[in-house]
C-alpha cells in the first residue's frame, strides 16, 4: 500500500534500479532491489533522509541481512529520501540562489572542496 508521500521514495528508487539494471553490478541491482521492496512499508518516509534513522528502520524490518549490506540498503534508502523531499536549487529564490553561489565561490578561493 503506498500514500502520496511514499510515491515520492519510490519514484527515486524506481529510478536507481533502472539505472542499475541497464550497467551496475549484481550486487548494487540487488540492493536496490530491496530498498524499493522495503520503502513500501514505510510510514514517515521524509524521515529516511537521515541516515540514521534509515538504518534503524533497515535493522527493524528486516534482520536477517548481513551489516555491509544493511549498511547499503539504508545509504540507498537515505539518498533516495534526500533526493525525494528536499527542496530542489532550481526552487530557491533569486537572493537565495546568489547567496549559495556566493558561498560556493568563498569556499572555491579557499581551496575548499563543497558538493554541489
Amino acid at each position: 500500500m503506498t500514500n502520496k508521500e511514499n510515491v515520492f521514495l519510490q519514484s527515486e528508487l524506481a529510478n536507481e534500479l533502472n539505472r542499475m539494471q541497464g550497467g551496475g553490478t549484481s550486487y548494487r541491482l540487488e540492493t536496490a532491489q530491496l530498498a524499493l521492496a522495503l520503502s513500501r512499508h514505510v510510514k514517515v518516509p521524509e524521515s529516511l533522509r537521515d541516515r540514521e534513522v534509515a538504518r534503524q528502520y533497515v535493522r527493524a524490518v528486516s534482520m536477517d541481512l548481513q551489516e555491509d549490506r544493511a549498511e547499503d540498503v539504508a545509504k540507498m534508502l537515505s539518498m533516495a529520501a534526500r533526493r525525494a523531499y528536499n527542496t530542489p536549487e532550481s526552487a530557491f529564490s533569486v537572493d537565495m540562489k546568489v547567496k549559495l553561489e556566493e558561498k560556493r565561490n568563498r569556499f572555491k578561493t579557499h581551496g575548499l572542496r563543497m558538493k554541489s
